[in-house]
């Protein structure tokens, strides 16, 4: 309200709400106040009805009432009333409404390449005025070698280097792909060829939960790994490319380098899900010795598998992309 209409609101705690004073309540129903009004004026609200992220919103008289089921309910309630509110004759009013709301979808989430440091406000922006506004509640946002590692920080020096050439080159992919097949996009995107320091991304991780969201770093697994084979290209499915971007399940020491990355992922920002990418699978056949003559569905599989169960023993949920 501050920022579109110049209109400051100030925040007070009080044992009883005055019926004779213009306010706005807002809360869950662990608030005592809102658990009262709806108690007096024959509101039903619990998270049975209208249900989990649900909300009463009710704007009339002098008094605005935003009730949710839970805190993300009163949270959605707050972003219906933000878009309520218009100028009228010099002053600012919300329209009088009588609203019972809750979601129809549970997960409602978008993809996003994590930012560079330059964009951090716009990206934070973002969260606040689009996502919290249109009440998305999951954002999944691609990590890669873009935060400054401990153990690795070889790759972060391979991800910039990575990105440049892409970048000078003008190309979404790099030239000389094995059998002349089409790797798709680089994802170079991510932090604009850069990386962050773990507080930023800390930071960026407080700021998307504050706004109600859930985060769930993605981190590209068998595909789409050129920020792990920018530095270790001999673990590539294809050695000989310039810039591999799918590494070898066949070797150990494929898993050994992107557990460390996931370790210090998961270190960082203790995801319920971490999203394993696993998408546009474009992998050559026959060019890895230790690949050689298996089945590619085959060593899919227990790439899925190994990486499950390695997030398993942490406590951690998996998402692959569905293609």
């Amino acid at each position: 309200l501050g920022d579109r209409f110049a209109v400051h609101l100030k925040t007070e705690r009080v044992a009883n709400l005055d019926p004779d004073r213009r306010m706005i309540v807002i809360g869950s129903t662990a608030n005592p106040l809102v658990r009262t009004y709806c108690i007096s004026h024959s509101l039903s609200l619990s998270l049975r009805d209208p249900g989990p992220e649900g909300y009463i919103l009710q704007t009339s008289g002098n008094i605005a009432l935003v009730a949710g089921s839970d805190d993300r309910g009163a949270f959605y309630g707050m972003q219906s009333l933000r878009q309520l509110a218009r100028r009228e004759h010099d002053q600012l009013c919300f329209k009088g409404v009588n609203v019972r709301d809750w979601p129809a979808k549970p997960f409602r989430g978008i993809k996003l390449y994590i930012p560079g440091r330059n964009n951090i406000p716009f990206f934070k922006r973002f969260i606040r005025d689009f996502m919290a506004l249109y009440k998305y509640n999951t954002l999944i946002m691609e990590m890669n070698a873009s935060m400054r590692f401990d153990r690795h920080p070889e790759l972060n020096t391979g991800w910039v280097k990575f990105a440049q050439a892409a970048i000078y080159a003008r190309r979404k992919s790099p030239p000389g792909t094995p059998h002349d097949w089409e790797t798709n996009s680089t994802h170079l995107d991510t932090a604009d060829g850069g990386y962050l320091e773990k507080e930023e991304v800390a930071d960026l991780a407080r700021w998307v939960k504050r706004n109600h969201i859930e985060l769930i770093p993605e981190l590209p697994s068998l595909t789409h790994c050129y920020y792990l084979m920018t530095a270790y290209p001999e673990l590539s499915e294809t050695p000989d490319t310039k810039w591999p971007a799918v590494y070898c399940p066949s070797n150990p020491a494929s898993y050994k380098l992107l557990f460390d990355v996931f370790d210090e992922y998961i270190d960082l920002l203790k995801p319920k899900w971490v999203h394993a990418g696993h998408d546009e699978l474009y992998q050559p056949v026959g060019l890895c010795p230790r690949c050689r003559d298996k089945d590619i569905g085959e060593r899919y599989g227990e790439d899925v598998r190994i990486i499950h169960d390695y997030l398993a023993g942490k406590g951690v949920s998996m998402i692959i992309w569905g293609d």
